[in-house]
């Protein structure tokens, strides 16, 4: 039987930060016995907008996992608008995120989501030619658990038009986040943001507007400084006289940031759950 996490090169694995995406890594490393072949590469895309336990726990895993993660960021005046970063110098304030909404006079949103492309898919894009690669295969960290995701990238509806071809050998091995949640109960170090049932809800970036309301409200009850920064995306979007019909807002179908942080600090307690959060592009 062939081992899903053991795959010919050139690839990039995209590592989120998240338990899953390291829970596929570590599988990685030790199908290959613990050091990878020269053109399999690791990518963790910095936003700015993630949580310090994810780029603590990125950093981490690197160190203790003896793996090289190259640590990238949108940046306009760096060559293919990529920049190289570390743990210590990686963007902490949101502002290659905010680079992309100003050059972009408007705000992204569920159907356009110009974020994950700008500051996920092209920035790896762009590593991989910098390392001299004209196609590659694309690692996902997607569990069997998420159906509708793997029947997507099965599909290459992302992939068609460009250079890679997509991949997600947890969910070709059956890995649900239960697997993932054992898995990780069992290792000496962890990502340091709570685990509700398998779901990391600050995980990517905190008050990602893929997120459900519900999720969100709970998120900026206990951190309400949180939502400072996208309540001013969305301010500035409309003070500087940003396009698209819903310019004001990274949602058209409930209130903006400025108003849910109002409603979180009026709700007594809030339950986990009840709406759906929309998967982002490289998972937990």
């Amino acid at each position: 039987m062939n081992n899903p996490y053991k795959f010919d090169g050139p690839a990039c694995i995209s590592f989120s930060g998240g338990r899953s995406s390291g829970y596929m890594l570590k599988h990685i490393l030790d199908a290959y016995d613990g050091t990878l072949p020269e053109d399999i590469q690791v990518c963790f895309m910095n936003t700015g907008k993630e949580m310090p336990e994810t780029l603590e726990f990125v950093a981490a895993v690197g160190e203790r996992w003896g793996v090289e993660i190259h640590w990238l960021e949108y940046d306009l005046e760096a060559e293919g608008k990529t920049k190289y970063v570390t743990f210590a110098t990686a963007n902490r304030d949101g502002a290659p995120f905010e680079a992309v909404i100003r050059k972009r006079s408007y705000l992204p949103n569920p159907v356009t989501r110009f974020c994950t492309t700008e500051l996920k898919v092209r920035r790896s894009k762009a590593h991989m030619m910098n390392m001299g690669y004209e196609s590659w295969d694309s690692i996902l960290g997607f569990r069997a658990d998420e159906p509708r995701r793997v029947a997507k990238l099965k599909a290459g509806i992302n992939d068609s038009h460009e250079r890679w071809e997509s991949y997600a050998p947890m969910a070709e091995a059956g890995v649900t986040k239960e697997d993932v949640v054992a898995w990780w109960d069992e290792q000496d170090f962890d990502l340091e943001l709570p685990n509700h049932g398998g779901v990391t809800l600050a995980g990517n970036c905190d008050l990602c507007f893929l997120k459900g309301q519900s999720t969100l409200l709970r998120l900026m009850k206990g951190r309400p400084d949180l939502s400072e920064w996208w309540a001013r995306m969305e301010s500035i979007v409309v003070e500087n006289g940003g396009r698209g019909k819903n310019r004001g807002s990274f949602r058209s179908d409930r209130s903006d940031y400025a108003r849910l942080q109002e409603l979180a600090t009026m709700v007594e307690d809030l339950p986990l759950g009840g709406d759906e959060t929309i998967p982002c592009f490289c998972g937990d």
